[in-house]
This record gives C-alpha cells, sequence and structure tokens, in this order.
C-alpha cells in the first residue's frame, strides 16, 4: 500500500485540478516522515494479511479475512493501540475487535432512513476522521466515495483499517475541505457532520460545499445544537461539554438559516436527538474521559451549557446559483 495515497479519477474533476490535489496530498505524505508518525508509517505496510471481504453487522464493520502469521496479528493490535484514541468506529478487524469511543452506527441509524437512494452516486464526507461512514456509504451502493481530513493520525488509522481489505472501496485524503475549492460540481451527496461549529468562516465552508455539489445535489450537515425552537448561537468559552475548538453552537433553526444564507434550499430538520452516553463514552481503545465526565447529573455541560443535542439537516443546492 502506498502511504501518500492517489486522488481517484472522479467524472467531472477536470485533469489539472486532480494535479493539484495530488501534490497536495503528496506534500502531507511527506510529514509522515516527522518522527512521531514513522514509527507507525514504515510499520503498517509491514502487515501480511490475507482479506476477504468487508460486511457490515449491527454496525460494526467487519474486515473478514486472517492474518499470515501470529507476528501479523500481533503487529495488528500493537499498532491499533499506538494510534489510540479511536474516536470513530467500531471495527472488527479480522479477530480484533476495536471498540471506539463512539457507536457512530447510531447517528448512521438516524440519519439513513431518510437519505436517497445512494447506488450510483459519488458522495464526499468532509472531516471524516478515520472513515467509518466511508464504509458505510460503501455498502449503501456509492459509486465514488471520498473522504476528507487533515488530521494524520486519523489517516494513519485509516490505513491501518485499508490493510485488512482486499482493495481499497474507498479513498481517504488527507486534506481538509478547502480542497473541495478544487472540486466543482463533483458530487450527488456531501456529508458534514460535526463540523460547521468548529469552523469561525462557516459561510466560507458552506458555499465551498454547496459549489463542490452537482445541481441537485444534497448536502448532509449534522451538528451538535442547543435544542431550542429559536435563531440564536451561544459561543462558548473555552469547551463545550469536553470539545474543543468550538467557535459557535447554532440552534437548529439558526444552521437552517445559515444554509440558506449559503444558497441552498429545501432545508429541513431531519431529527434532534438527545446525546446518552450509550453513544459516546470510554472503550479500551478510546480511554479517556468521555460523554458521561463532561455533563452534570441534570445533563448541562459541565462548563454550564445547555444540555448535548444533535442535529442532521438536509439541504439542496440550487439548480440556478442565484447569489451571481
Amino acid at each position: 500500500m502506498q502511504p501518500a495515497g492517489t486522488v481517484p479519477d472522479l467524472p467531472g474533476l477536470a485533469d489539472a485540478s486532480r494535479l493539484r490535489l495530488q501534490q497536495q496530498v503528496n506534500a502531507a505524505a511527506a510529514r509522515l516522515g516527522e518522527p512521531q508518525f514513522t514509527g507507525l508509517s514504515s510499520r503498517i505496510p509491514a502487515l501480511e494479511t490475507e482479506p476477504r471481504g468487508i460486511t457490515i453487522t449491527d454496525g460494526v464493520v467487519h474486515f473478514q479475512g486472517s492474518h499470515q502469521s501470529t507476528h501479523s496479528a500481533q503487529l495488528a493490535e500493537t499498532l491499533a493501540r499506538e494510534l489510540i484514541p479511536w474516536r470513530k468506529g467500531p471495527f472488527q478487524l479480522f479477530d480484533l475487535y476495536l471498540d471506539a469511543e463512539w457507536r457512530s452506527d447510531a447517528k448512521w441509524n438516524r440519519i439513513a432512513p431518510d437519505l436517497p437512494d445512494l447506488k450510483g452516486k459519488v458522495i464526499a464526507d468532509v472531516g471524516c476522521n478515520n472513515g467509518y461512514y466511508l464504509f458505510q456509504l460503501q455498502a449503501a451502493g456509492a459509486h465514488g466515495v471520498i473522504g476528507f481530513d487533515p488530521t494524520l493520525k486519523y489517516w494513519l488509522q485509516y490505513q491501518l483499517l485499508a490493510a485488512h481489505a482486499p482493495a481499497l472501496p474507498v479513498s481517504f485524503l488527507p486534506l481538509g475541505w478547502q480542497a473541495l475549492v478544487d472540486m466543482p460540481e463533483v458530487f450527488d451527496v456531501l456529508f458534514l457532520m460535526g463540523i460547521n461549529y468548529h469552523e469561525a468562516n462557516l459561510l466560507d465552508l458552506l458555499h465551498t460545499c454547496r459549489k463542490a455539489l452537482k445541481p441537485g445535489g444534497l448536502l448532509v450537515c449534522e451538528s451538535v445544537v442547543v435544542d431550542a425552537d429559536a435563531d440564536f448561537e451561544i459561543f462558548p468559552a473555552g469547551k463545550y461539554a469536553g470539545i474543543g475548538g468550538v467557535y459557535a453552537i447554532p440552534t437548529p433553526r439558526a444552521l437552517s438559516r445559515q444554509l440558506t444564507s449559503a444558497g441552498f434550499q429545501n432545508v429541513t430538520v431531519q431529527h434532534t436527538a438527545r446525546m446518552t452516553v450509550a453513544e459516546q463514552r470510554r472503550s479500551e481503545f478510546s480511554p479517556q474521559k468521555s460523554l458521561a465526565d463532561f455533563i452534570t447529573a441534570d445533563g448541562l455541560s459541565i462548563e454550564g451549557y445547555p444540555p448535548l443535542y444533535r442535529s442532521a439537516l438536509l439541504s439542496y443546492r440550487l439548480n440556478s446559483d442565484h447569489l451571481r
């Protein structure tokens, strides 16, 4: 497996854009030579696996197959532990059950019933973490699935997963949402899950996502929200329920207004759900503090902010861009 990854040849992606993206990926891959990454990136290709396929059962992405030696099996577990914490999952890597902090299937199960038929669609997951949802999208029949995340540790987690697959069924680029600027009108569906509240320039992000969608394309924006029937945001000082790097937490109505301001139409709130410790909790492969440590007995965040809810909003790109 090549450590740098390859930009896929997606329909509608211009050759010049593909070259620019590949140069950005190569620059990110060069950072794997830094001391904190070399011990990991050089050992993943040493795994000796006999993969047979990928299935998803009860939310667990199961990589079927076996290792060619006891040493390879031990190396896979060692690498998985060195890559702690695993935020998204769960995964079954042959005989190794890799439980993560999030039962990511819970979020997928809330969103999936209202998604259109994904068969044959070209789909992006922006801020994909280690790629859990890429495999759910592949299983749903998408034609081209590509994930974006600039965090190299998550890319290495994905590479460990991919080493247990017979072929890479999806693509992962170690790039942020800004890479979408080079991909106008490429995607049928774009997932933005848990990204918007970390972004100070939210409208720039949303405009870029809209332009990356084909006319008629769908944006799935899933977010932490304040559960209120009003149009406002809160701006946490520091962390919110232990979440760092938070700029603003909107109400569902405020997030809907932001999407509309960015040129999306037919914006609907697909669901709003209270977060529970069954969905986000400590696990063997994510042993740090988790949700239970950051909420009070009455459900408030330990910082004194409202209880933690999440919403998903569905919205569509305008067929003709009225913002010109």
